[in-house]
């Protein structure tokens, strides 16, 4: 684990702590000054996460508890905080435990400990609270993938192979350009690799009998045409050729062959 995964994890549990106010004032110093320091992606989670807690009304129990499940607890956690007293005196009856020490059947002791344990079992739901924020949020990271994947996967089957040496290339710089007229979209991607040469076009939601023109403008001013293609259905994806030495800064347009319009 990296420093900066063990700071970003830190992090989100003194938020959880700090979003129901059990931060001692040490940790709450901490907390703020990572804040500050942290970048603004990590503050906004945070602020969501803290927003998402305080919103989260199954954290709330739903009814009481009974007063037999009440002393079950109560005896439960005296028995376990004196046996630890026990094995630590005197250091054990320093702070916390001294005022059981000096009233054991005092009249708040009863209280005490039913906060005590209150305190454990919200502990539990807060450690719950956070896996199960952390699940949820790989379990959109996984179907983002998932979808992206099945994506790719169709594109490449309706468009040809090429496609995929070309999507998500950090070779290839990708040019977006859009119909300018009509009531119909459609929507054109093309990809150049400045650094081998090449390049693949992408066109969706075409209309069938259209013939296209991809032109390219070079540094030095000079335009050239870079492929012309006729659509024969709503997606069309082809390669084509160009050389590396011209293929960095290469400025893309594209118009049609019939109308002259221009994609934008």
């Amino acid at each position: 684990m990296t420093n900066e995964s063990h700071n970003y994890n830190q992090l989100i549990e003194l938020a959880v702590l700090d979003a129901h106010g059990l931060l001692e004032p040490i940790e709450a110093d901490l907390f703020n000054r990572s804040f500050h320091d942290a970048p603004a992606g990590v503050q906004n989670e945070i602020i969501q996460l803290q927003l998402d807690f305080a919103r989260d009304e199954s954290l709330l129990p739903s009814e009481l508890p009974s007063p037999k499940l009440k002393q079950q607890v109560l005896r439960a956690v005296t028995k376990a905080a004196d046996k630890e007293a026990q094995r630590l005196a005197p250091l054990a009856l320093i702070g916390a435990r001294a005022g059981s020490a000096n009233a054991r059947y005092g009249k708040s002791k009863q209280t005490y400990y039913w906060r005590t344990a209150a305190l454990v079992l919200f502990g539990i739901s807060v450690v719950l609270g956070i896996v199960a924020v952390d699940a949820q949020r790989r379990a959109t990271s996984i179907a983002k993938v998932a979808m992206d994947l099945d994506a790719t996967t169709t594109l490449s089957a309706i468009a040809g192979e090429e496609f995929k040496s070309f999507i998500d290339n950090p070779y290839c710089r990708i040019t977006r350009l859009e119909r300018e007229t009509g009531s119909q979209d459609g929507y054109l991607r093309i990809a150049v690799n400045e650094r081998y040469g090449g390049g693949y076009i992408l066109g969706l939601d075409l209309v069938d009998g259209e013939e296209i023109i991809i032109q390219g403008t070079t540094a030095t001013g000079e335009q050239i045409e870079l492929a012309r293609f006729t659509a024969h259905s709503s997606v069309v994806g082809r390669s084509f050729e160009i050389d590396n030495a011209i293929a960095k800064g290469l400025t893309v347009t594209a118009i049609d062959a019939k109308t002259g319009n221009r994609w934008i």
